[in-house]
């Protein structure tokens, strides 16, 4: 019985004598090496680019860009409207006419005429295009895009104002939108900076950009990018348990603000290379 007593104190007194050598040697420590940052080689990329656009911009003056945003330019020189008239004929039934720009008229209906109403409405292409990016995504593709430009320290300037600004000009036809957009260009802007957007499904947000940048007073055509916005990797993904072992972490998709900047990261990159 001495014995069994005398033996169990022992394992005790060997097994606190163990907790304690690992304590001591677990003083101070982690008890686990924490994982290496993953390297954001997206973020050194665009940072080192908008570096580099920075210098060129200044070396340029600080061009100020307006940004078309799936907007472009259209080769209409001025405002075109159509006169229409409507006839409400007396058994409820109505006969439109219209009266174009060239003379021409149209009409259906019977004309039993029983009231009459007329007016004129722009047929004007403002340039915006249809298609494109749900709300919600375009704002954020757009707040990507603006935010790294801007980070490059890119003058940006909103279209809506400055025409709004010079539609408010003493003899300004302010029914000619095509002329007051181009007037507001030449006189607050530097280079037109148009992103269009069109389906593509092998795309990360189903879209691939065109963006063209042109000097507005020269005509030049500065750049041209056409890129799905996939942003680059630091390198091969780090080593994780998987199913059937360790395998490459893969890489999660980007987010649409993240293609807004590459979009612009790209164009940056082109507008460095063209101003050397």
């Amino acid at each position: 019985m001495r014995r069994a007593c005398s033996a169990g104190m022992t394992i005790a007194i060997l097994l606190g004598a163990t907790a304690a050598v690992a304590q001591q040697y677990r003083d101070g420590m982690p008890e686990v090496l924490a994982a290496p940052p993953r390297a954001d080689g997206a973020g050194q990329n665009n940072a080192v680019t908008a570096s580099a656009f920075r210098a060129a911009y200044a070396r340029k003056k600080s061009p100020r860009m307006v940004i078309f945003w799936n907007r472009q330019l259209t080769d209409s020189l001025s405002t075109s409207y159509e006169e229409w008239s409507r006839y409400t004929l007396t058994d409820g039934r109505m006969v439109d006419k219209t009266l174009y720009d060239d003379g021409s008229t149209t009409i259906a209906g019977r004309a039993v005429e029983a009231e009459l109403r007329s007016g004129r409405t722009a047929t004007a292409a403002d340039g915006a295009r249809a298609g494109g990016l749900a709300e919600r995504a375009d704002w954020k593709a757009a707040q990507g895009f603006n935010r790294t430009m801007l980070s490059g320290g890119a003058q940006l300037i909103d279209r809506t104002l400055i025409m709004r600004a010079t539609a408010l000009g003493k003899g300004v036809d302010r029914s000619d939108a095509q002329s007051v957009e181009m007037s507001a260009l030449v006189g607050k802007a530097d280079l037109l900076v148009e992103v269009l957007q069109t389906p593509d499904d092998g795309a990360p947000s189903g879209y691939t950009f065109r963006v063209d940048v042109k000097d507005i007073r020269s005509g030049t055509l500065l750049a041209t990018v056409v890129t799905q916005g996939v942003p680059s990797r630091g390198g091969p993904g780090r080593w994780v348990a998987g199913p059937n072992g360790y395998q490459r972490e893969r890489p999660l998709p980007p987010t649409v603000d993240q293609v807004g900047a590459r979009v612009a990261t790209e164009v940056m990159q082109a507008l460095v290379a063209n101003w050397g």
